[in-house]
């Protein structure tokens, strides 16, 4: 936290600390309920350590509270750095002893720590080489554990240590990247934050009070010409006084500095020349003097204006009638508000920047989850792409129209690639199983869809406003329901299945088809439109079929498309 300080303003620092201390909190509440939630997994995978494994997390989880109860005391919300790493290094050091437990370097539960990394490094604004130390720490206790208890690893263990090893550096790596710039972005926001609230201070200091007193002069002083001088040039806006075809008739020192023209240019211009869009010169001064004729009085309508230049002039407009020798005028005040607007874009492109680097912390934690039945990142770009063109297609049908909205459309593209998210809960002797799964094993393959509906609940809940995941979380565990009822985990019929799991099943399947597995060669284009056409009325809902063919041939572009991008290798289906 020192670099921070010496790099950024006192209130950057102070605001990034802020936001350190909330989000330690909320990362603390998460591992609070996704440690113990995970004895799913002990129980399903390790049956018999299931006892002692869960009171290795129960005393985490008691230390953890510790820990929140001593940040909410005032005198220990510094310690918040201090507490998150110890957290996260214990966290570390429990998961180890399960893996020592479960065979060292063999055991897949060192992928715990991984999500341990993943869910709480692209969290907290931490600077990179924070979060490099933060990870090769983890990575370290991992190690230290596995090599104290059981010792320089045999031969039958070297590659699943080197694989481990790789998973690790590679995530940390990551992190520290996004890290770098997830804190360059937050401080450009808080930056521009920080200039918003000075320009608006000295704003208020030159304007205070000041608009009223113009209405209230124009009011008195509008029988004459010769009363408004002295206002009009002490203002800090411009002032323009135009008749009804947008001829200047008077104007103050203000309006000739910013538009720099000269006083016997300006007289007598249509103000219309000086607007810099074509739309704005025929269709605004028309509205206005609709308005101001009926005395209804204009705020805060923005125009671009343009100087002599020809430069840019981003302003807001306020207007009123008055009335001089009997004649209708239009009073005009024109607030530069460039700066202002300026600033406004640089936000926008802040949050668009923060949007990007969510996007993509999703697809890494999808990612997370696939590299364990050896799934590339091409399958979930499929699966997305797939997933959009449906969804693009049912939002102009007259079935689901109504039901498909711009947000819905962003959002199912966020939640497609968490569809299998449940693996992590899946042993690897089944789920990179070369051959076909017993019975049994496919029973607790299915087991996935509520593995991952669950992981999802947990991460929403509490949330106010409704987010991708709880969309994410109806895909997770119903995209293998099938519409004639005879699908998993659930059993759901036709239109019970949530819309987003229907689209995501078709989605799915297709991908399924046309790619490499062990068990078979991709099929043709032409192969899978047939089982799929097949399967219609069975186990895909009709309309997404239709939708399906309306737009297959968007299907081969995008699958030929990606497969020329990388080939991926084969996997286990479930």
């Amino acid at each position: 936290m020192s670099q921070v300080q010496q790099l950024s303003s006192p209130y950057i620092f102070e605001e990034t600390r802020l936001l350190f201390y909330q989000r330690t909190l909320i990362c603390l509440w998460l591992a609070v309920v996704f440690f113990p939630l995970f004895s799913i997994l002990d129980y399903a995978y390790c049956n018999e350590y299931f006892s002692r494994f869960l009171l290795y997390r129960l005393i985490y989880v008691i230390i953890l509270l510790a820990f929140i109860n001593l940040l909410k005391q005032q005198t220990f919300k510094k310690l918040a750095p201090y507490l998150m790493y110890l957290a996260m290094v214990l966290g570390s050091l429990v998961i180890s002893k399960m893996a020592v437990e479960l065979g060292g370097f063999s055991s897949g539960y060192y992928v715990g720590i991984l999500l341990m990394i993943a869910g709480a490094l692209f969290v907290l604004p931490l600077s990179a080489a924070t979060a490099l130390f933060y990870g090769l720490s983890m990575y370290g206790v991992y190690l230290a554990t596995v090599l104290t208890t059981l010792g320089l690893p045999e031969q039958n263990q070297i590659h699943f240590a080197v694989s481990n090893s790789f998973f690790f550096l590679s995530l940390v790596g990551i992190v520290a990247t996004q890290s770098y710039d997830d804190l360059h972005t937050l401080h450009n926001q808080l930056r521009a934050k920080e200039n918003i609230r000075k320009i608006h201070y000295k704003l208020s200091a030159y304007t205070d009070g000041l608009e009223e007193t113009i209405q209230q002069r124009l009011i008195e002083l509008q029988e004459t010409d010769l009363k408004y001088q002295d206002l009009y040039n002490n203002i800090m806006d411009m002032v323009v006084l135009v008749d009804d075809e947008g001829i200047i008739h008077q104007f103050n020192n203000n309006c000739r500095t910013l538009l720099g023209i000269a006083e016997k240019e300006l007289e007598g211009k249509n103000i219309r020349q000086l607007l810099r869009h074509e739309r704005e010169k025929t269709d605004w001064l028309t509205h206005i003097i609709l308005q101001l004729r009926g005395n209804l009085p204009l705020r805060s309508i923005q125009l671009n204006l343009v100087n002599i230049l020809g430069e840019p002039l981003e302003v807001e407009l306020s207007a009123s009638r008055i009335e001089i020798n009997h004649a209708p005028y239009f009073q005009l005040i024109l607030r530069d508000i460039s700066i202002q607007k300026s600033i406004e874009r640089k936000l926008l492109d802040a949050e668009r920047l923060i949007g990007t680097s969510r996007q993509a912390a999703i697809f890494g934690l999808a990612r997370l989850a696939e590299c364990r039945d050896d799934e590339t990142g091409q399958h979930l770009s499929r699966i997305r792409s797939y997933t959009r063109i449906l969804t693009e297609e049912l939002a102009s049908s007259h079935e689901y129209g109504p039901l498909i909205d711009d947000r819905f459309i962003d959002e199912i593209g966020y939640s497609a690639v968490l569809h299998d998210i449940g693996k992590v809960g899946i042993p690897d002797s089944i789920l990179m199983k070369p051959g076909k799964l017993t019975e049994v094993e496919f029973e607790l393959m299915k087991q996935h869809t509520i593995f991952g509906a669950n992981v999802l609940a947990a991460a929403d809940h509490g949330k106010e406003n409704s987010s991708f995941l709880q969309l994410g979380r109806d895909i997770a565990r119903s995209h293998h329901e099938r519409w004639d009822s005879r699908g998993y985990p659930d059993g759901l019929p036709g239109d019970e299945i949530p819309l987003a799991a229907r689209i995501i099943s078709l989605a799915d399947v297709y991908d399924a088809l046309t790619s490499n597995r062990v068990y078979k060669p991709p099929f043709s284009h032409e192969e899978s439109r047939a089982i799929i056409v097949r399967e219609s009325g069975r186990q895909f809902d009709p309309h997404v079929v239709n939708a399906f063919l309306r737009r297959e041939n968007d299907f081969k572009e995008t699958r030929m498309r990606l497969l020329l991008q990388q080939p991926e290798p084969a996997r286990n289906g479930s």
